[in-house]
Parts: structure tokens; C-alpha cells; sequence
């Protein structure tokens, strides 16, 4: 327990930068941009960070459950043929997809150019995010959690937001979406280099000499169900922004998209444990030790909601003042903000168990509930948001969260016999 909780305050820490770091960008950008701009940004990147889920088709989440299971077993070459035919992929079809993708937004949005200009640049990044998605899963699954991490929390955002200032101390007014979405493809190809150094720095010697064996068909048929898994954390994230700025446009979409991010903030200690998690969830199930992972469940549980829920009273005591760090135009979402709030904590609640069904064997469980959670996300957001705006959005991203989570816990129960959640006495 010693060494989880040191992991995952090694990510919290990592997580905590990046939000306040991601938080300032998001503020410099609305302020530059406003709120049409900032939604065009918005609505661009999260194509790429939506995209780069089936990019590798689950081999990031396969990455952290199978290397650890490799490692204790001493397998070096299956861990090398399972990294090697994990970057083949995601290299392919990350391609294919920018490529695809591209095409089809020129054909459909060719009237609005600078939108237009904006998704291409954000689809040129969808390989390196793939490409770095693998490196982390990689490093997450041989329990380098943290320097895992460091690109993508720390350098990524950043190198993001000291381009963004060079960018508008040089072009002042004329700063645009396009330049922006320019610097975060900039940000993710140098994260994607400092990935593959860490991941090289960090793997056993034995793996890299010795002769890869390969199980593709059976790592593929593994690995598809953490590709839905890890979609209906995407889907939570980024559909809503997606939909409502194809629904009600980019400004809408700029509006909500503080709403959405402050809400992360609930959830950020979660997210800090899962990675971490993980791990240990597979190397005590494999081993046998149900008693010692309900006790680290447990514990991990309280602790998620004890700092989640001093989250969610901030920003439910403070969210207009929130709102209006980015600009008067934003407050708008105050209502949004605190229906999302309030569905983050509930679903802090449940949380763990979706890690728990992944990393015991169970993952096509978590994949079933996902793909519910997602179809009810997007058909309420498709029914709300056109009459209610971006708290329609909040209230639809809520309800397919809980729902999923909901039957992820009650199946954790009943296939493993583990509780998830708080009130399981170790």
C-alpha cells in the first residue's frame, strides 16, 4: 500500500500541474481568442483526443496489464513483441484515420476555412498521440507510473502554454485558432521524443535482447475491449464539447468548455489512482491475493472521495467566480457547472471499479457498460442540448457516467466478488 500511495501521489502531483497548467492555457486562450475562437481550439484538439482512442485499438490499456504480468513471469520476448506490434498499429491505423478523418471534414465543412485549417493541423498530431498513448501504457504496465506520466502532464503542457505566449507576444491581435492548434502539434511531437527516451531508459536489458515472440490475433481479441473502455472515459470528456459545437456551434462549444474542465478537477485524484492501480490490481489477482486488493481498494476509494469532494464544494460555492476568470460571456455555463459537479462525485463513488474489472480478466464487462454509458450520452446530448444548450450537455454526460459506473460496481461484486467503493471494511 506503501508504494501505491507513493505512485499515485507521484501522478497527483503530475495531475495537479496539469490541470493548473492547463488551466492558465485555457484562460490565455479565451481571453485571446474569445469565445468562438476558443471553441474552434477546443472543438479541433478534442477530434484528435477522440480519435487517438481507436488509433490504437486498446494496445495502451492491453500494455499496462500484460507487462506487468510478463515482467513477474520473467517473459522478456513477449514484452518486446507485444511493444512491437502494439507501435506497428497504432502507427497504421493513427495514419489511416488522420487521413480518413481530414478528407471527410474537408468535404463537409469546406465553407468554413479556418475551421478546416484547424482540424488538419489537429489530425497531423493524431499519430504522435497515438504513439505516445502506447509509450505510457508501456511504462504504466512496468510500474514507471510516473516518468510515464512527466510528458504529457508536465513537459506537454508547458511547452504549450510558453508557445502560446511566444505566439501572442509576436503576433498580438492577429493570434488565431490555427496558431494555437499549431503549437499543441508542436507540444505533442515533442512529448511523443521525450516518451520514447523514457521508455527506452526504462526497460529491462533482457527485453530488448531478447527475440520478440508474438501472439497478434490473441493480443488484438485482448486488447479491443480497452479501447471501449478507455472511449467512454473520452466520450465523458470530449463528446459533450464535440456535440454542442456541432449542434449549437463553436462558440457554444467555447462556453462550455471551462464548464467541462473545471468538473475534471473532481476527478483528477481518481484518475491519479487508476494509473497507478492498475498494475497492482493484476499482479494481486494473478497472485491469488483478493484480501490484500480489497484492502487497497477500499482505502484508495476513501481517499478519492474525501479530496473529490472538497473539489466539488469549491467550485459549488465559488463557480461563478470561476466562470468569470475567462471572461463575463462564460458565466452562462454557472448552471452546467454545477450539474457536472455534482455527477463527478457521485461517480468517484464507482470509479475504481472499472479498473478493477480491466485488470482481473473481466474487461469485456467494462466495455458492455461502456458502450451503454456512451449511447445514452450521446443520444440525450443529441436530444438536450438543442433545447436546453450546454446544461443539456451536463445533465447527458452525467447520466451516462453514472449508469456505467453503476453496473460496473454491481458486476466487480458478482464476477470477482470485490467492492469497489468506501464501505467495505479491510
Amino acid at each position: 500500500m506503501k508504494r501505491l500511495l507513493k505512485r499515485a501521489a507521484g501522478t497527483l502531483g503530475l495531475r495537479v500541474f496539469y490541470t493548473l497548467t492547463t488551466f492558465v492555457t485555457s484562460v490565455v486562450l479565451a481571453r485571446l481568442l474569445g469565445p468562438a475562437g476558443f471553441g474552434t481550439y477546443a472543438f479541433a484538439t478534442s477530434w484528435a483526443y477522440l480519435l487517438a482512442i481507436p488509433a490504437t485499438i486498446g494496445f495502451d490499456g492491453l500494455l499496462g496489464k500484460e507487462l506487468a504480468i510478463y515482467e513477474t513471469k520473467f517473459a522478456w520476448n513477449h514484452m518486446g513483441g507485444l511493444l512491437r506490434w502494439a507501435n506497428l498499429l497504432a502507427l497504421i491505423i493513427s495514419t489511416a484515420l488522420a487521413i480518413s478523418a481530414a478528407a471527410m471534414w474537408y468535404v463537409t465543412k469546406a465553407d468554413e476555412p479556418q475551421l478546416v485549417l484547424c482540424f488538419f493541423l489537429s489530425m497531423s498530431a493524431l499519430p504522435l498521440m497515438a504513439l505516445r498513448n502506447v509509450r505510457r501504457g508501456a511504462m504504466r504496465g512496468i510500474h514507471r507510473i510516473v516518468y510515464g506520466l512527466i510528458p504529457e502532464m508536465l513537459v506537454a503542457p508547458l511547452l504549450l502554454l510558453i508557445l502560446i505566449g511566444c505566439a501572442a507576444a509576436w503576433l498580438g491581435d492577429d493570434l488565431t485558432a490555427p496558431w494555437a492548434v499549431g503549437a499543441y502539434v508542436l507540444a505533442t511531437a515533442t512529448t511523443l521524443a521525450l516518451s520514447a527516451f523514457f521508455l527506452d531508459r526504462s526497460l529491462p536489458f533482457n527485453v530488448k535482447r531478447a527475440f520478440p515472440y508474438y501472439y497478434r490475433l490473441d493480443w488484438v481479441k485482448q486488447a479491443w475491449p480497452f479501447m471501449f473502455i478507455e472511449s467512454i472515459h473520452v466520450i465523458n470528456a470530449r463528446a459533450d464539447i464535440l456535440m454542442i459545437g456541432s449542434l449549437s456551434g463553436v462558440e457554444a462549444a467555447g462556453i462550455y468548455a471551462p464548464v467541462n474542465r473545471g468538473a475534471q478537477l473532481i476527478v483528477f485524484v481518481l484518475m491519479a489512482f487508476n494509473g497507478p492501480i492498475s498494475p497492482t490490481i493484476a499482479s494481486l489477482y494473478a497472485d491469488g491475493k483478493k484480501e490484500e486488493l480489497q484492502r487497497i481498494l477500499n482505502r484508495s476509494a476513501r481517499i478519492c472521495l474525501l479530496v473529490s469532494g472538497i473539489a466539488a464544494a469549491f467550485l459549488l460555492s465559488f463557480g461563478r467566480q470561476y466562470l468569470l476568470i475567462f471572461g463575463p460571456e462564460f458565466v452562462v455555463g454557472l448552471n452546467a457547472l454545477m450539474i457536472l459537479c455534482i455527477g463527478r462525485v457521485l461517480y468517484v463513488f464507482v470509479g475504481l471499479s472499472s479498473a478493477v474489472l480491466s485488470m482481473t480478466g473481466h474487461a469485456q464487462f467494462t466495455a458492455i457498460s461502456g458502450f451503454v454509458g456512451a449511447v445514452i450520452n450521446v443520444v440525450l446530448n443529441t436530444i438536450l442540448i438543442p433545447r436546453y444548450g450546454v446544461s443539456g450537455a451536463a445533465i447527458a454526460t452525467t447520466s451516462g457516467v453514472l449508469i456505467a459506473g453503476i453496473i460496473n460496481t454491481v458486476w466487480a461484486y458478482k464476477e470477482i466478488g470485490i467492492h469497489p467503493n468506501i464501505f467495505r471494511k479491510a
